[in-house]
């Protein structure tokens, strides 16, 4: 068996994805942002990033150890963070981050989900419960920055736009052969 790692940004489905899979394949899931909100005492994201000023640094290096954490273990469904391929620079600047990407690479297939612009930015929107992602910056131009890494980063990149949750998860089934 295999790990596969669901990437993309955030609202996009990765968590119920997830489960839909697990129930096809037997695997069982493990969320990154579970694991660092437990690992920094079960304190909410969002209270996590408003603690540091709202700066992602530290929550991010908590994303590597996660992954890092994780790499060891076997036939799982990783559901990664909307920021997971992401890193931020002293200064407060995001970028890719080749290393968690090497990373998750070296120990998952990536398959990468999509939904439309506009579908991601009214769900987030409409979602008071998400941590703010920047201050400085609108949720688009984010998304406008992040697709490509996302695209690019996955060996399967699925539009589930027009198909169901469990239809996306049958093809990530079908395009694994598992």
């Amino acid at each position: 068996m295999i790990n596969i790692a669901l990437i993309g940004p955030r609202g996009v489905g990765k968590s119920k994805v997830s489960r839909k899979l697990s129930k096809l394949t037997g695997m069982p899931i493990v969320s990154t942002d579970m694991i660092a909100i437990y690992e920094s005492g079960c304190i909410p994201i969002s209270e996590i990033i408003k603690k540091d000023g709202g700066n992602w640094k530290n929550f991010r290096k908590l994303e590597s150890a996660v992954l890092l954490k994780i790499s060891k273990a076997q036939n799982i469904i990783v559901d990664c963070g909307g920021g997971i391929l992401f890193d931020v620079d002293e200064k407060g600047n995001e970028f890719f981050s080749l290393e968690k990407f090497t990373l998750l690479k070296s120990f998952s297939r990536i398959i990468g989900l999509s939904k439309s612009k506009n579908y991601l930015i009214n769900k987030i929107k409409s979602d008071p419960s998400r941590p703010t992602l920047s201050s400085i910056e609108s949720y688009e131009n984010l998304l406008d920055r992040r697709l490509p890494y996302y695209r690019s980063s996955s060996e399967y990149y699925i539009d589930t736009n027009d198909i169901s949750t469990e239809e996306t998860a049958a093809e990530i089934v079908s395009l694994l052969k598992i």
